[in-house]
């Protein structure tokens, strides 16, 4: 056979496998792998730090709202390894930030003054170990699932307080940061949206145990103390809703 025509035959029977090779590769069962990820919204207890908010407003007559009032939303993503058609393991994230705050003018002996309000965190962030049990498998159209998991969070926050008029000029403020372990357990459901069972739609809800109560410093004249209990307590339910992927 010449050479012209020997390369042509090859060329012929390679696209002959590509053509066939094509579809198989894109029909392909995926990988063992998936990741999700999802928006949450958490209800924290924040009891202490809401009793603050609170004490603040009676000593002052404001209304500066508190954690209960506010969105807690954060974002989210996993990643899991399927061990066997029952079980995966993997890691969690999570990320948010947020504030609450106001301004108000209160009567104070020296005449009206501006009371501003501020508490905000810059970052919360954790990691979680999880594992994730499906009590029916996973080889249908919905996948109700178990979720547990123990890991680590960390949080920054300061609090501002300023009181000021033509006469006053007053303030305290506290900086709040650092770790503490997290654990949580859930229950969910994955809706695959299509028959390739590669994308899903995913809805959970949990509880978590989370607080980080320390010592820290204040300063400014209103301050009560050199030192102060910050007391972050996030223990409390979430709902979630996601978009995953098998690979």
């Amino acid at each position: 056979m010449s050479s012209p025509r020997l390369r042509l035959c090859l060329f012929q029977a390679g696209l002959s496998l590509l053509g066939f090779g094509l579809p198989a590769m894109a029909q392909a069962a995926p990988g063992p792998w998936s990741m999700t990820g999802y928006l949450q919204q958490s209800w924290p207890k924040q009891t202490e730090t809401n009793r603050q908010i609170r004490e603040i407003n009676a000593s002052f007559g404001s209304s500066f709202p508190t954690w209960d009032d506010v969105p807690n939303l954060n974002l989210g993503l996993h990643l899991f390894r399927e061990l066997n058609p029952k079980w995966k393991v993997g890691l969690g994230l999570d990320y948010s930030r947020g504030k609450v705050d106001g301004t108000a003018t209160v009567d104070t002996p020296a005449g009206p003054a501006t009371l501003d309000f501020r508490q905000e965190y810059s970052i919360y962030a954790d990691l979680f170990l999880l594992a994730q049990y499906r009590p029916l498998g996973a080889g249908g159209r919905w996948v109700p699932f178990l979720l547990g998991g123990i890991g680590l969070a960390y949080e920054k926050d300061q609090t501002r307080l300023t009181l000021r008029n033509d006469f006053l000029d007053e303030a305290l403020q506290v900086d709040n940061s650092g770790w503490f372990p997290i654990a949580t357990v859930g229950i969910g459901l994955d809706a695959y949206l299509s028959n390739r069972r590669t994308w899903y739609a995913e809805a959970g809800l949990s509880y978590s145990w989370a607080r980080l109560r320390h010592a820290v410093p204040a300063s400014g004249s209103l301050a009560p103390a050199p030192m102060v209990t910050a007391d972050t307590d996030s223990t409390g339910p979430n709902l979630w809703l996601g978009l995953g992927r098998r690979f």
